[in-house]
């Protein structure tokens, strides 16, 4: 977070975006304009879990902390979808977002099919992620993804598993127009982008979020929480830079130590560099490097 006020955060502030979500009065249907937004269709919410936290299944492995752990209502016949909704700000996280989601969705199945259970049993998952940055580099708004065969690229192929990358200032070309308004809005949440019914709905939500004593005084907890982050961080990379200034000294000076001795052999000898390493043991594929710094 770029030291921002509680009045200046936008919907893809995890703060804002989580402090919303689990208002209780109507997280559930601030998660139902997003989702129904997204997806193009109506979802019947069942229950909303802000900041789920799935428990690694012994000590040493990796845990998950999910933004919004939404499940829709199912029937007689299937069981309802689930969705991971995740606002996504950390562009240093680029590079490893393709793992983070493909390990998501290992945690979120293997919390969703009980002992005995058919696999049919298991929910369709939607993975959303919903970013400032272009995860891909090719400008689109939406990039979906679903396993598929190689071989056979255009054959049906439904594991249930699909994610969408949704980026907010990617190309908004032969999308919905409720979609980009609502990534713009998710971009700059002020009153001026909430520019149809569900947004001024959403608008709504979020200023009773900002003006509430209990989540102001949450965030000034938060905001301390991460200062102090940043503050070790910061020590952190700077004793790692210490270190690895300390220890490219040592390196130097142990270097020149053997090139005096090489020098040494040399002079007392008359041998040549290579005789005096021979001398001495070095490795040929060291040679040329110190003979550059007699």
């Amino acid at each position: 977070m770029e030291n921002k006020t509680l009045e200046q955060l936008s919907l893809l502030d995890s703060f804002l975006f989580g402090s919303t979500l689990s208002y209780k009065d109507y997280g559930k249907e601030f998660s139902h304009i997003i989702l129904k937004t997204i997806l193009g269709r109506d979802v019947k919410i069942r229950a909303v879990n802000p900041e789920k936290v799935i428990f690694p299944s012994k000590p040493g492995l990796h845990g998950v902390r999910l933004d919004a752990f939404i499940e829709e209502e199912g029937t007689d016949v299937a069981p309802g979808n689930i969705y991971d909704l995740e606002p996504e700000k950390k562009a240093g996280e680029k590079s490893n977002l393709p793992k983070r989601i493909r390990y998501y969705h290992s945690k979120i199945d293997i919390n969703n099919l009980h002992a005995s259970e058919k696999y049919k049993k298991l929910p369709q998952v939607w993975g959303i992620f919903i970013t400032s940055f272009d995860p891909f580099g090719k400008n689109r708004l939406v990039y979906t993804i679903k396993n598929h065969c190689v071989e056979l690229p255009d054959m049906d192929y439904d594991d249930g598993a699909t994610t969408l990358l949704l980026y907010v200032d990617g190309d908004p070309e032969n999308y919905s127009k409720d979609l980009v308004q609502l990534l713009t809005y998710m971009k700059n949440s002020i009153p001026e982008n909430a520019c149809n019914p569900d947004l001024e709905e959403l608008h709504s939500y979020i200023d009773k979020v900002k003006k509430d004593p209990n989540v102001q005084e949450v965030y000034m907890t938060f905001e301390e929480y991460v200062e102090r982050e940043k503050e070790e961080e910061r020590k952190r990379a700077d004793a790692a830079e210490k270190a690895a200034a300390e220890a490219n000294d040592r390196a130097y000076k142990a270097d020149q130590r053997i090139v005096t001795s090489i020098r040494k052999l040399m002079n007392v000898s008359g041998s040549s560099p290579d005789d005096a390493m021979d001398t001495l043991g070095i490795e040929a594929d060291m040679r040329d490097y110190y003979k550059a710094m007699l």
